[in-house]
């Protein structure tokens, strides 16, 4: 460290200077004030010409606003940025992993990330302007089905995403959380403050905090026992399927403008966006009169069903 750095210069000791930290594999490094790439601190401030003090003290200096200019000026930063939100519409990224990106690791499509990531900067850094590019691309609005000429385009098998489709995946537990509140309305009439609680006592269920320095967590949730088990008995189904007084089922079942077609047909539209098939009302009606003709018990039932099938569960 230079004499410039000492908190007290005329007093300090060189021996007294460094103050050391330990590092996971226990060694010990001293605490000098550079960036990641052995940049010194005040060197960085003296070539732009700030004024950044002899204290030693970072208290000088504004972090936050200094930590924001370092990540948006980096030549990567709007690529990485890209990558990840494309990794959250499409369930995968231009890079494996998403968080790994280089020369070691090229993209799938480094045109395309490239183009991307430059409007994505000239834009001011606008996220909703990447959502809408993205929600709005070709590739967004593919199909998820199956066919012979986009059978092999299978990155769950390793290969690299072509996007010659919409690849299917499973809602993560927030967004399965979210859909059933609307799909339902359940839990409308409470206070946010309450429904807050829930959310989370109700996610906390599928993560798995490990003892690690940087809290790291695992969800229990995709193709697990016990997400299975709370999809056909957790609470919320339980009040996702309530047929008690004032409760969703209840509205509809007592609904004298809507028939027993129509109740149907409302079910399917609330949580799938579309009409029954032929073979679904066949199943319903069934279903009626096995129940004989109680509408509120059917009801429930081709609600419970719908709420557990892969349409609904599934992102396609």
């Amino acid at each position: 460290m230079r004499d410039g750095q000492f908190v007290d210069r005329d007093a300090a000791q060189l021996s007294e200077a460094p103050i050391y930290y330990e590092l996971r594999n226990g060694q010990l490094q001293v605490a000098y004030p550079v960036f990641v790439d052995g940049t010194a601190l005040l060197d960085e401030f003296e070539d732009r010409g700030s004024e950044f003090g002899n204290s030693g003290y970072l208290e000088h200096v504004d972090r936050r606003q200094e930590l924001a200019r370092f990540i948006v000026e980096s030549r990567d930063f709007d690529r990485a940025l890209v990558n990840r939100m494309w990794s959250y519409f499409f369930g995968f990224g231009f890079t494996k992993p998403i968080h790994d990106m280089g020369p070691h690791n090229p993209s799938s499509h480094p045109e395309l990330l490239d183009k991307l990531g430059m409007a994505f900067r000239e834009s001011g850094f606008n996220l909703r302007e990447v959502m809408r590019w993205i929600v709005l691309s070709d590739s967004y609005a593919r199909s998820s089905k199956i066919s012979s000429s986009n059978r092999k385009d299978d990155p769950a098998l390793g290969v690299p995403p072509q996007f010659s489709r919409f690849y299917v995946r499973q809602m993560q537990p927030e967004q399965l959380y979210e859909s059933l509140l609307v799909a339902t309305q359940a839990d409308a009439t409470l206070a946010a403050d309450r429904q807050e609680r829930m959310k989370g006592r109700w996610l906390q269920q599928f993560s798995t905090v490990f003892g690690t320095d940087d809290g790291s967590e695992a969800t229990t949730f995709n193709g697990s026992i016990p997400q299975t088990l709370m999809m056909m008995n957790g609470d919320l189904i339980r009040r996702a399927c309530s047929t008690g007084s004032g409760s969703f089922l209840d509205k509809i079942a007592n609904d004298d403008n809507l028939s027993n077609r129509d109740k149907i047909s409302y079910l399917y539209q609330a949580a799938l966006s579309r009409q029954p098939t032929r073979e679904e009302k066949k199943i319903c009606n069934e279903l009626l009169d096995a129940n004989k003709g109680n509408v509120v018990s059917t009801l429930q039932d081709v609600w419970w069903a719908v709420l557990n099938s892969n349409e609904f569960i599934l992102i396609h």
